[in-house]
């Protein structure tokens, strides 16, 4: 389902942003326990380190599991597995349903698609696409040099293409999620899986209120700002995360490098570094990491020397729309609804950890004309020019 896809992408970037942190934390720690001090440890070395193990990761994972040896198509395993599941995604146009041949998705999901009218077509569309460009999205992603050429291949080979199918086809979030709480499909009888788990994760989780956080962002991505498509718009946004990276590691001391705000970035670290999850509660290390997070970011964006520099990267109408929306009250309820459902999946604990104030706190980032105080105007003039064009 499209939906689960999504998602399923920004999962795999967390958990890849865990891993890098995990490892930084414990070359600190290392440092320490070897009694060096800041001054002694080279935390851009260790971060490039981590971050080079992880691209060598997922690079090796492409070439071994889905890519031929040139890389020039997906590897044999990959190409029959895609014969199969083409089948299902792209049947024929039938008016009836047969269980026998919709076993991958069931018969609720194809219908649900079917009465989208002209956009039922749209995930055989996408499945198509993916088969035929992936081979060379991937090959580009593992062939990339820099991590700026990276964001740009994630976002033209494979999140755009997703992010265009939901905006000329809204009804795909709630034909996707269907598919997943009225599954009727036969997949788990063949492999001879109990699907009483499957079916205590649906039952209890609040797809509404992830609906409705999908169609929020929606909102904000498919929109057009200042004569601009806010897709190419936020995409330019989360990519200045690689300029950000290519200038730390190349060793440049400017506006877009981490190099610039080096104390905050330490510090940062070392609060993470000190987190105690035996004696502190997850409320209390959600809200130091804000805390930190928060004085990394107003050093990255407030000083006034760069704030101009900065601001041009990424601050553009549709990134503040995206913040308005983001963290407004109808998705921060979703959130918290989101939140209470999930709790009981993956913890036995009755007592939910409290986020609000975490919240509260991350949310002064998302009003940039605010946050920075008075140290620069910079963000307050875009507002108030944005603002003005929706006026």
């Amino acid at each position: 389902a499209v939906v689960s896809t999504q998602s399923g992408h920004y999962g795999r970037v967390n958990n890849l942003r865990m891993k890098i942190i995990c490892l930084l934390v414990s070359c600190l720690v290392l440092a320490m326990a070897q009694g060096k001090g800041a001054g002694d440890f080279d935390y851009f070395d260790a971060f490039e380190m981590g971050m080079s193990h992880a691209i060598n990761m997922w690079n090796g994972m492409i070439k071994e599991h889905l890519l031929n040896e040139d890389m020039t198509g997906y590897n044999d395993t990959i190409v029959a597995t895609l014969a199969i599941v083409e089948q299902q995604i792209c049947p024929a146009d039938t008016k009836k349903c047969s269980p026998d041949e919709s076993w991958l998705l069931g018969c609720n999901c194809r219908d649900g698609f079917k009465r989208l009218g002209e956009c039922r077509l749209k995930p055989c569309e996408l499945f198509r696409y993916f088969k035929d460009s992936g081979p060379d999205g991937l090959a580009k992603f593992v062939m990339a040099e820099s991590y700026s050429e990276r964001y740009a291949v994630v976002f033209e080979y494979f999140a755009n293409p997703i992010s265009r199918a939901l905006c000329d086809c809204p009804g795909l979030v709630d034909a996707s999620v269907n598919c997943v709480t009225n599954y009727d499909g036969r997949l788990f009888s063949l492999l001879g899986i109990d699907r009483s788990v499957f079916d205590h994760v649906v039952d209890n989780f609040d797809w509404g209120a992830l609906s409705k956080i999908f169609k929020g962002y929606m909102k904000v991505g498919c929109g057009v700002k200042d004569g601009k498509e806010c897709i190419t718009e936020l995409t330019r946004m989360f990519s200045v995360a690689g300029t950000f990276l290519d200038n730390t590691f190349s060793s440049k001391d400017v506006c877009l490098s981490l190099i610039r705000i080096e104390d905050a970035f330490v510090s940062y670290l070392h609060t993470v570094a000190s987190f105690n999850m035996e004696t502190e509660s997850i409320s209390s290390i959600a809200n130091r990491f804000v805390d930190a997070y928060l004085g990394m970011q107003r050093e990255a964006i407030c000083e006034p020397s760069c704030a101009g520099e900065v601001a041009d990267a990424f601050y553009s109408c549709c990134a503040k729309d995206a913040f308005d929306v983001m963290f407004s009250k109808p998705l921060m309820k979703a959130y918290g609804k989101l939140w209470e459902s999930i709790w009981p999946l993956i913890s036995e604990s009755s007592q939910r950890p409290d986020f609000s104030q975490a919240f509260k706190k991350y949310k002064s980032f998302m009003d940039l004309g605010t946050f920075c105080g008075d140290s620069t105007d910079v963000y307050k003039v875009r507002e108030d020019r944005c603002d003005a064009l929706e006026a």
